[in-house]
């Protein structure tokens, strides 16, 4: 196995922390039989990987650089190749300081994508007509070999993976990621410093603000946490607020069924005129979102390299993030106070006349984001396409995939019996029950495209920053969501009559 490194340091930041390893998988599991694509006798097949979070780090001594290292993704590899000596496996790092979906871009263009690589469905949903991304519906439709019968998976591998999330996934009826990790975000907060300003927990909007001016009071910015790239979010929470808010009346217009916010739906209500920036319910978030401006660091708009720092240091005292931070704060040797976390806090009558009575919960934003792989079309040129799905099913085995997941510390799974980590119960349940962040239609980068993510997001991002006034903010906001309809719609030939 060959670690090539483009870069000396990994893209994606991960996160993962050393724990007792379970059973090695590759002496517990039977092989696979051949499939009907296999080598001929002593031919090699060649597989080049990227793993994305799994990507092993490049030391395993933890440091205050490298809290959490981690490498378990090696070990099940190679008992991939023990049990099949004719397939070797190269797996890179890619450079850090990109965007990852330029560098999938880049790649794909110049045929050098890895044949199995992770990459989310929001963005391969933009790539269905460039015949990129294998269609997996056919394979998920087979069974997988490496399981025992009578569990799941054993007659369909589609059957190990949570239907919920997994579903959510779905594009023109097919599958095109296989969605190993679930996360989702809430708010972590330092229970020391908010005992000392009297504070609890905020359960609403309102609550939030005030926690927030008690610690501007004192000089203090409290809300911190990770700021998204403009054309996806600038924190998450904005997502939810704009859920709760379209919840009464136009969610039910928008996505009638309450399950899926399809991209057809979304696209038709632009078209008909159900849902734009101009409704007042609309114009309502923008407006109370910008209250909580006041209350970041001055540049929040920088994508920080470290989400975490400020939290940890005791700089500020409110941090938005998600379930890949608990490893982090757990060891991390500068936490030495007390922390815990809330939820989304509901947006209630006392800031907006739009918000439901009784309030509407916030949709948990995550669900099938962590550890999506795919596999490249690439893989088929080449002639590893049997391989590349035989190895994702091996890594699919429960077994495997704890091994990797459970030393990061970072995901809950999305297959059936790996076991969850306990303080991840309540997240586990809500993501596997119900529909997460793929229920809002306002979650542009999701439901639209990456053009009108883009535009609609400078144009949040220059309002909330006064460079821009509201009725220009709406305005361009309502031609990058009539853009995106006419180009939807003559793509796939929808009728929204």
């Amino acid at each position: 196995m060959t670690d090539r490194a483009l870069s000396r340091r990994a893209f994606l930041k991960t996160a993962g922390v050393a724990t007792a390893a379970v059973g090695l998988a590759a002496c517990q599991a039977p092989m696979a039989p051949a499939g009907d694509g296999e080598a001929a006798m002593g031919e090699v097949k060649e597989l080049v990987t990227y793993w994305g979070g799994w990507t092993p780090t490049q030391s395993m001594e933890r440091s205050e650089d490298n809290p959490l290292p981690h490498n378990k993704v090696l070990e099940v590899l190679d008992g991939y190749t023990e049990q099949h000596p004719d397939v070797s496996i190269e797996w890179i790092r890619v450079p850090q300081g990109i965007s990852g979906r330029e560098w999938t871009i880049a790649q794909q263009t110049a045929g050098t994508i890895p044949h199995i690589t992770t990459h989310p469905h929001w963005h391969i949903k933009d790539d269905l007509d460039k015949n990129w991304w294998t269609d997996l519906t056919p394979y998920f439709n087979q069974p997988n070999p490496y399981i025992p019968a009578g569990d799941p998976g054993s007659e369909k591998w589609v059957d190990q993976f949570y239907p919920i999330p997994t579903g959510e996934t779905l594009m023109r009826g097919g599958y095109y990621n296989i969605v190993f990790g679930l996360i989702t975000t809430f708010f972590y907060y330092n229970v020391d410093w908010f005992n000392d300003f009297g504070l609890e927990a905020p359960q609403n909007y309102a609550e939030f603000l005030s926690a927030c001016q008690a610690f501007r009071d004192e000089g203090i910015d409290a809300y911190g946490g990770w700021t998204g790239p403009v054309d996806d979010t600038d924190h998450w929470y904005r997502l939810q607020m704009g859920g709760m808010l379209m919840a009464g009346e136009i969610e039910p217009q928008v996505n009638p069924d309450r399950g899926t916010a399809t991209r057809e739906e979304v696209a038709c209500a632009v078209e008909n005129g159900v849902f734009h920036p101009h409704l007042p319910q609309y114009q309502d978030w923008m407006k109370l979102w910008k209250e909580n401006v006041q209350y970041r660091p001055a540049d929040w708009t920088t994508r920080a390299t470290d989400s975490h720092s400020r939290f940890l240091n005791k700089i500020e005292p409110i941090m938005e993030n998600g379930t890949w931070s608990f490893p982090r704060l757990q060891y991390d040797p500068l936490v030495d106070f007390e922390w815990s976390t809330f939820f989304a806090p509901v947006v209630t009558k006392e800031s907006s006349a739009y918000a439901t009575d009784p309030p509407t919960p916030a949709w948990p934003i995550g669900g099938p984001v962590g550890d999506q792989i795919a596999v490249t079309t690439r893989s088929e040129k080449d002639g590893v396409i049997d391989a590349a799905i035989d190895l994702m099913r091996w890594i699919s085995v429960p077994d495997n995939l704890y091994t990797i997941q459970s030393e990061i510390g970072t995901t809950m799974p999305n297959v059936k019996n790996v076991p969850v980590d306990p303080r991840f119960g309540d997240a586990f349940e809500l993501l596997t029950q119900q529909i997460g962040e793929s229920q809002m239609f306002v979650y542009e980068v999701v439901t639209m495209d990456g053009e009108s993510a883009e535009q609609t997001g400078q144009a949040w991002r220059s309002y909330m920053l006064d460079q821009m006034d509201l009725d220009t903010a709406l305005n361009i906001i309502k031609e990058s969501f009539d853009a995106y309809a006419d180009r939807f719609i003559e793509t796939e030939g929808l009728d929204c009559s």
